[in-house]
């Protein structure tokens, strides 16, 4: 009986010491498993990486090369009478006033009705309204210079070229849709008004340290694809101007002269030392040239004031170099009114026209050899 019962209990401790290197088994199996199952997970940011980069090399390029659009059959056609919707950003910014009030003049001996609008506050809002009024107008040209970012006039554009009107985007970065654009390189722009600004300090202030002459620059870094990369451009300066101290740099919006002041009178309030600034416009720059000459007391020699575009009546006044305003960048040489209009009624007259125009860019400033101490 008891060699019966021995024999039993050795089997149950056999069978217990089976089932618990069973149980050890089975559990540590899935933990065996881990990193296999892990391991696509942790390869999957490397594969990622690529993909993360493929945004910025699919940044739409600029179109600049220039294809000739041939000439309509009968042409050249007789453009008496016929009607232009000429939409700018601001009927208050002296350049695009200036540009707009010459074409209109010099068609007025061919005959045809330019009608001009300005955005002003209203924006694009108030410009795919005025697309929209000039489409239902049945004009035959219209020139569209956005007042922000064109993308959002592009549906008003295709219906206006559905409608059969011929449409010049100035300055877009890409052709489509429009018929033909004024193509402007902002960037090199605000590089050219950068150079300026730094050529004035190296002549009106010959024997200043590094980092030792203020400098402002009043622009438009959050505003168009154009006005940020022109604002791109006038950073250069703290790169390629040793003298310069950088000592405000605002994001302003708006473009006409009381814009241009308000921004100078808040920098020389809290800067009163600066004494060059770079200005978004011609009217930024003109608004911040009357800034200065309220001070008092100061010799205007010793303040340089730029800007990316030009007012042409101003020319006068930059060259003079009795002004703070002392130079700005031609867009379109000293004619783009004259090269505007010609384009326009190429395209009107159905003859050979070039799809893009690339702007040159002039710059127009005073003799700094003139201010040397």
């Amino acid at each position: 009986m008891k060699k019966n019962l021995s024999m039993i209990l050795a089997v149950l401790m056999i069978a217990s010491i089976l089932m618990t290197a069973c149980t050890s088994k089975a559990t540590e199996a899935p933990a065996a498993e881990v990193p296999a199952a892990e391991a696509p997970a942790a390869e999957v940011p490397a594969a990622e990486v690529p993909a993360a980069e493929e945004p910025a090399a699919e940044e739409p390029a600029e179109d600049t090369i220039i294809s000739m659009v041939p000439a309509k059959p009968g042409s050249p056609f007789d453009i008496n009478g016929k009607v232009i919707c000429y939409i700018i950003p601001s009927l208050a910014n002296p350049f695009l006033n200036g540009v707009a009030t010459s074409v209109t003049e010099q068609f007025k001996a061919d005959g045809v009705i330019v009608n001009v609008y300005g955005a002003d506050e209203g924006g694009l809002n108030a410009q795919f309204d005025q697309i929209e009024n000039c489409i239902s107008m049945g004009v035959d040209f219209m020139y569209l210079m956005a007042a922000g970012e064109v993308d959002q006039l592009l549906p008003a554009v295709d219906e206006a070229k559905a409608a059969g009107i011929m449409v010049m985007g100035v300055p877009p970065q890409k052709l489509a849709p429009f018929d033909s654009i004024m193509h402007t390189s902002q960037y090199e722009d605000g590089v050219k008004v950068a150079k300026m600004a730094c050529d004035f300090i190296e002549a009106r202030y010959p024997d200043a340290a590094d980092g030792s002459v203020e400098t402002a620059i009043v622009g438009g870094a959050s505003s168009s694809v154009g006005m940020k990369l022109r604002d791109d451009g006038y950073s250069t300066i703290t790169d390629t101007c040793p003298k310069v101290k950088l000592v405000a740099h605002l994001d302003v919006s708006g473009d006409s002269l009381p814009v241009g002041q308000n921004a100078a009178e808040n920098i020389l309030t809290s800067n009163p030392d600066v004494k060059v600034f770079i200005g978004q416009s011609t009217a930024h720059a003109q608004g911040i040239a009357n800034a200065i000459k309220a001070l008092p007391g100061v010799d205007l020699a010793d303040y340089g004031v730029f800007a990316g575009d030009m007012d042409p009546s101003m020319i006068p006044t930059v060259t003079g170099c009795e002004d703070p305003y002392k130079g700005f960048v031609a867009i379109g040489g000293a004619a783009l009114d004259v090269a505007t209009y010609e384009q326009i009624k190429k395209m009107l007259q159905g003859v050979e026209y070039p799809n893009i125009i690339n702007d040159e860019l002039e710059p127009i400033h005073c003799d700094f050899a003139t201010l040397a101490p």
